[in-house]
């Protein structure tokens, strides 16, 4: 079984190439042999928090692959409400958080209490870590503090914690975020692997699974970036591990049944 636990329903940067809907996702899906999705709306993200939930929630009622994320925005913090989705519609899993196209920094007093007071009400939260040089909106460090202090929510931190590329060196892909975030790390607290780097270089898995161990890290692609040829390319990349086959599969499914509650399902 493989569980992909960071897609997108929409049009992620208003871009048509990185553009999909259901019916496309689950072709993506079917191509890949990903047995599950879970999605976040883009257009929550980047335009309309409500009405992109509102758009995944009908997706969600017509769909055997996907399941959902309700984002949450304390910009707009009537955009709370949402949370009723997670009691309404059993697909939706988690709430996803993305500070950087949000604009509110998680080392804001005001804005992380917000966002921590609705971690007390869910179950498992996907947040968008910054992975760009010169973007800092929602530090790796401060996701994992925030996870630490509330250990009955599952956390997953996107694109391996915030690796990005050095611009400047540009053949040495920085992961201290990764190696600094488990330092303090608990049983809650996992690794996403939606980030290119991972099958662009080599190397960039091994060091990612000797940082966090297969019992921290969850298979993720950011979909529909590179479309179904990504999915492909991120499955190869993790199977190429010189590791177990117990701890391949927890990376591809059994955290994420563990982080969306799935155990009983599957």
């Amino acid at each position: 079984m493989i569980i992909d636990i960071h897609g997108h329903l929409g049009n992620i940067n208003f871009a048509p190439f990185w553009q999909a809907d259901t019916e496309k996702l689950e072709e993506y899906c079917r191509l890949a042999n990903v047995d599950k999705l879970c999605i976040s709306s883009s257009r929550s993200i980047m335009y309309d928090v409500r009405e992109g939930n509102a758009e995944v929630d009908a997706a969600l009622q017509n769909s055997e692959k996907l399941l959902g994320y309700v984002v949450y925005n304390p910009m707009f913090p009537e955009s709370i409400e949402d949370l009723a989705l997670l009691k309404s519609n059993p697909k939706f899993r988690g709430v996803k958080i993305h500070p950087d196209y949000h604009g509110y920094s998680l080392d804001s007093v005001k804005c992380r209490d917000m966002v921590e007071a609705v971690a007390d009400q869910c179950e498992a939260m996907l947040f968008h870590v910054s992975c760009m040089p010169g973007t800092g909106f929602s530090p790796a460090l401060t996701v994992a503090d925030i996870a630490r202090h509330h250990p009955d929510t599952r956390f997953v931190l996107a694109h391996m914690a915030g690796i990005f590329q050095n611009g400047n060196y540009p053949y040495f892909p920085n992961m201290d975020s990764l190696e600094k975030v488990m330092e303090i790390a608990g049983e809650n607290c996992f690794i996403d692997t939606a980030h290119f780097l991972m099958y662009v270089y080599p190397g960039v898995m091994e060091k990612m699974y000797a940082l966090a161990g297969a019992d921290h890290i969850v298979f993720g692609t950011d979909a529909p970036l590179q479309g179904p040829m990504q999915m492909r390319f991120a499955i190869e990349a993790i199977e190429a591990l010189d590791i177990s086959r117990e701890d391949k599969d927890k990376i591809f499914s059994k955290n994420a049944l563990k982080i969306l509650n799935l155990k009983g399902e599957f």
